[in-house]
């Protein structure tokens, strides 16, 4: 376009907006081909936009935790250490499931509900720094949708799933940014 000094700057302007003119002819879609593609990518960005307008999202939250005991055969004690950015999710109230390994490489699955959440007493050494944690430890009551085996499960590591609820793409994502 401007390799040539000495050529005038008329002829280079005019040049130029004809190769600018030349553009618009790539933007034109002659083929049925062209059309099939063109009228895919519009369906699949509707249905995104549909799906980010009305669609849902399952939102859970595992966490890990040591088995503290259990009652009456029907409920469990868990010590979980949450995430301070996390812990206000967890209610009384939502579903939870217990995965125990029990053997290796074999878990099982308890399933239920949260009864009670509580924040475990710590020593007066740990809670001076308590505020500065990234953790918490919380000692969380399940109220098991099934009767426990006698088998002692105190001390035992678990895995704590609990699911906190739906909600729509786009709150999710707004729930994401920092």
């Amino acid at each position: 376009m401007f390799n040539n000094p000495f050529d005038s700057f008329h002829n280079t302007v005019a040049e130029a907006k004809e190769e600018r003119e030349q553009l618009d002819r790539l933007l034109t879609i002659s083929t049925p081909r062209e059309r099939l593609l063109v009228a895919v990518i519009a369906l699949l960005l509707f249905f995104l936009a549909v799906w980010l307008a009305f669609g849902n999202i399952d939102r859970s939250l595992a966490v890990k935790g040591v088995l503290v005991g259990s009652d009456e055969k029907r409920s469990v004690q868990v010590l979980l250490w949450v995430q301070s950015d996390t812990a206000p999710q967890i209610k009384p109230g939502l579903p939870a499931e217990v995965e125990l390994t029990v053997a290796e490489g074999e878990t099982e699955t308890f399933g239920g509900k949260i009864a009670t959440i509580s924040v475990a007493p710590l020593s007066e050494r740990l809670a001076l720094f308590q505020s500065k944690a990234p953790v918490f430890v919380y000692r969380v009551d399940i109220a098991l949708d099934k009767r426990l085996d006698s088998t002692p499960l105190a001390g035992k590591r678990c895995r704590v799933i609990i699911e906190l609820g739906r909600q729509s793409p786009i709150a999710f994502l707004h729930l994401r940014q920092p």
